[in-house]
């Protein structure tokens, strides 16, 4: 047990890793679930987003969303944010069973925002 007077050694200190930049993140604007991928590899998503949340929140917590996708049977529209949102001219109207690769820079912004919105069936 070490005593009032003992000194530290930054050495032995352990420190909370810094958090990574965030460069990307996809909102889930709709009230079912939908697939999301940190890193793109393939396969059809990695992790559920509930409704309503991001993926740079809990509890996924990722710095970076490079897809997502929709199950068969339904249909979504992404959107993006370049100083407003907008809707994105190639993902609109997805149908699923389908993944949607999303942009991981959008010129003059510091973080590539995503919204999936209007989930339904189609």
């Amino acid at each position: 047990m070490a005593e009032a007077s003992d000194t530290g050694s930054a050495s032995g200190a352990r420190s909370a890793a810094a958090p990574q930049a965030l460069v990307s993140y996809i909102s889930n604007e709709n009230n079912i679930g939908i697939g999301v991928s940190r890193i793109d590899q393939g396969q059809n998503y990695d992790a559920i987003l509930q409704p309503h949340r991001r993926t740079d929140g809990p509890p996924l917590n990722w710095d970076r969303a490079q897809s997502f996708y929709i199950g068969a049977g339904y249909c979504a529209d992404a959107w993006f944010f370049q100083g407003s949102w907008k809707p994105s001219p190639t993902a609109q109207d997805v149908r699923g069973p389908a993944v949607v690769r999303t942009q991981q820079s959008i010129p003059g912004e510091a973080t590539a925002r995503w919204a999936v919105r209007d989930v339904k069936r189609c």
